[in-house]
């Protein structure tokens, strides 16, 4: 049997043969550096494959402690270069050293690393209210006494075991979402880290909540809660993909350095009853769409409701999200929730950044960095301190509902342009705001006394006066940032928070997914940005094996072999499907732009009827890969005389049957583009052969003329005669002819 070393020794010895990174055999036999870094409460180095090293063995020394060695499975090879990352350490001066070993011990060389500054993250805000500390870290950074700590990857995601404490006994659980239900029956209190390796996606980790999300839920909201975890990714590439995190009950969960890609819902929902919780120095990029005009870009990234109090948000990268945080249910709270959004990146989002409903937020350093609709909406009952926050090309930087510029602006003006409800009451104190291709929409109260967006004040200490109001539902600020128990907090000067976000916000160094947007078109669009969404789709990691991980629990990132070519390659896909099944699945293989509806009719396919579609609008498209020829037939409804395009085929007229066939000759990358009129697909199919498999679509008309006569087509599209043979579509039902 293979040991653990042997089976890492034999992938370093594959992967150095196949590369011809390295410039001779005697540069790779010595141990070289080619990053080392210190970090926010951790320090990472990465080096070049020394030849004939079984394993690696670092150790880091510093801040009184000396050679202390760092678990194995810190240590994974990426494509050229192996990495280590060592979390928990508090702000100091480090080193890290790395021992390259053979497979009988015997070192083989060594290096250590220069010295490496380690920052501490910035603990403000209502999570850390009564000196609470989330998560299974120490107010210095430190882990706690008695955590334990799980490495979760996607091989071994399921098999991973930890003993939980289950009133009586510990009891061993196996698999992650069997680990997190029986600690979230609230008799364990031992403080909890879970660290996430590489790429986990939807297709690998069983037990997701509805399917969609890793579930974090307590017993009830008292003494059985789910308690004191730490969720982080190791290095700057950990990924959850086509799914996100669920908190109900819970109190003290700490979520950091992840990246949520095309998530089924909310990249974070808390809902119902959570406390004390902290997201920070996470990546959020597109969510699946929706079914709704205005989820194309995903449903939304965090959502807090339901007495989800002290709470913070903070130091994370928000990627063109378009709905990103909602606060407050759609039933009221009891008591208002307390917030805190700090030193976030919001980096061209459309709105809701945040949108704040029944809730008390400070808002400060953030950078709002071109949003195309607004920045904080303030509604019914809600409290806001907006101060100290870097405002570009942001027309409408800050709202209250129902008054100012949402007033002035609406063409109902009792209704405003956002929200409709009673508004909430803002003050503003020594915010950036600079505007160069947008009509800035901004006033304060020495504009007009009752039409004012926020209370602009001359001192951070000063109070708003309880004569002033909402114009709409008349709620007065409560001046809870002066109030005494206020927690302390030091905002950055906005003209730093643009240089300091770019440095420090999101995963460790920006993480692995590097983006930079158009300024003179992204500024003022609220469309999905189609090159960002491909980049999206097809994301893969580097990463090839985990130091310390078996094969059968690690055995490649993505479940694959090698893992040397870090250029992802199109999925070639082999079916189709509903084109809402289709948008949210990730591993699909198609990569659909554009927005849905339920409105524009139905069709049905086989047995099933379907009444979401895809918009195909100027902006929209439907890209695929095939590895040989196919038949391709689309489905659309109320879509007659309406043109598309297609790679290689060019233009097409959508028949009255509103049934397109055409037939693929070659493999390749295909496009499918609107060219003239907005059209309505519902379903895809393709097969390799000259029929699709199904046996009966039927497509309802909206608004059909009593009087038409339906046309015969073949499954090319084609217009035939009454004496063809084969396979006919008259009036959107396919029938043999003989």
């Amino acid at each position: 049997m293979k040991t653990k070393r042997s089976l890492f020794a034999q992938v370093l010895r594959m992967q150095m043969m196949a590369s011809m990174l390295f410039i001779s055999v005697m540069s790779a036999q010595a141990l070289t550096f080619v990053k080392q870094q210190g970090w926010l409460e951790t320090a990472y180095a990465e080096w070049q494959p020394v030849s004939e090293a079984a394993a690696y063995h670092v150790y880091y020394s510093g801040e009184g402690i000396t050679n202390q060695q760092v678990d194995d499975c810190l240590v994974r090879l990426y494509a050229d270069y192996l990495r280590v990352d060592v979390p928990g350490l508090k702000a100091g001066k480090y080193t890290l050293t790395v021992v390259a070993v053979d497979e009988h011990e015997q070192e083989i060389d060594r290096a250590t690393t220069e010295t490496l500054t380690v920052k501490a993250h910035n603990r403000e805000g209502f999570a850390f209210t009564d000196e609470y500390v989330p998560g299974g870290y120490e107010l210095d950074g430190t882990i706690k006494n008695g955590a334990k700590i799980l490495y979760v990857s996607a091989q071994n995601v399921n098999t991973v075991t930890c003993n939980i404490n289950d009133g009586k006994s510990e009891v061993e659980q196996t698999g992650l979402a069997n680990i997190l239900q029986a600690y979230g029956k609230g008799k364990d209190k031992a403080p909890l880290i879970i660290r996430v390796i590489g790429t986990i996606r939807k297709e690998q980790i069983d037990g997701l909540k509805d399917g969609i999300y890793i579930n974090f839920e307590g017993k009830n909201n008292t003494d059985c809660m789910c308690e004191h975890v730490t969720f982080e990714g190791v290095g700057n590439d950990a990924t959850l993909y086509g799914y996100g995190i669920n908190l109900k009950r819970t109190k003290g969960i700490e979520i950091r350095n992840i990246g949520i890609m095309l998530c089924g819902d909310d990249a974070i929902s808390m809902d119902t009853d959570n406390f004390h919780n902290w997201v920070h120095n996470c990546d959020f990029f597109y969510g699946s769409p929706g079914k709704d005009a205005d989820q194309v870009k995903g449903d939304g990234c965090i959502d807090m409701k339901y007495r989800s109090t002290l709470t913070t948000i903070s130091y994370n990268h928000f990627f063109d999200n378009g709905k990103v945080m909602g606060c407050g249910g759609a039933t009221k709270e009891e008591t208002n929730l307390l917030i805190t959004f700090h030193h976030n990146w919001f980096d061209h989002c459309d709105s809701r950044t945040p949108r704040l409903n029944h809730t008390t937020a400070h808002i400060y350093n953030n950078y709002y960095d071109g949003m195309s609709v607004y920045g904080i909406g303030v509604t019914e009952v809600s409290n806001a301190f907006i101060e100290c926050n870097h405002f570009r090309n942001v027309q409408r930087p800050m709202m209250i509902a129902g008054q100012g510029t949402d007033r002035i602006y609406a063409s109902e003006p009792d209704k405003g342009t956002f929200s409709g409800q009673p508004g909430g009451m803002s003050k503003a104190y020594h915010n950036k705001v600079e505007t160069t291709t947008v009509e800035l929409r901004l006033q304060y109260q020495d504009t007009d006394a009752q039409q004012f967006d926020a209370w602009l004040v001359t001192t951070r200490d000063e109070k708003v006066p309880e004569t002033v109001h909402a114009y709409k539902g008349g709620h007065v600020y409560d001046n809870f940032d002066t109030a005494e128990g206020m927690y302390s907090s030091t905002p950055d000067d906005p003209e730093l928070v643009a240089g300091i976000l770019n440095e420090w916000a999101g995963r460790t160094n920006g993480g692995d997914f590097h983006w930079t947007f158009d300024n003179s078109v992204d500024d003022r669009s609220h469309d999905v940005n189609t090159e960002l969404k491909a980049a999206i789709t097809s994301y893969k990691s580097s990463l090839v094996k985990i130091q310390g991980m078996q094969e059968s629990e690690q055995g490649g990132e993505e479940g694959g072999e090698g893992g040397d070519d870090p250029t992802p390659t199109p999925t070639e896909v082999t079916k189709g499907g509903s084109i809402v099944e289709l948008m949210n699945d990730p591993q699909s293989g198609f990569t659909i732009v554009g927005s849905t509806s339920n409105s524009k009719g139905t069709v049905t396919v086989g047995e099933t009827t379907y009444n979401t579609c895809l918009k195909m609008g100027s902006s929209s498209s439907v890209s695929f890969t095939i590895s040989e020829p196919m038949l391709m037939t689309l489905y659309f409804a109320n879509s007659e005389n309406k043109r598309i395009s297609v790679t290689n085929i060019g233009e097409l007229t959508i028949p009255s049957t509103n049934i397109v066939s055409a037939k693929l000759t070659s493999a390749g990358t295909y496009t499918i583009t609107r060219t003239s009129g907005e059209s309505y697909l519902f379903y895809i199919a393709l097969s390799s052969d000259t029929t699709t498999g199904i046996s009966n679509v039927d497509i309802n008309i909206q608004h059909p003329s009593p009087n038409t006569q339906y046309s015969w087509y073949n499954l090319a599209g084609q217009r035939v005669g009454k004496g063809y043979k084969g396979i006919v579509i008259v009036n959107g039902k396919k029938m043999l002819m003989k």
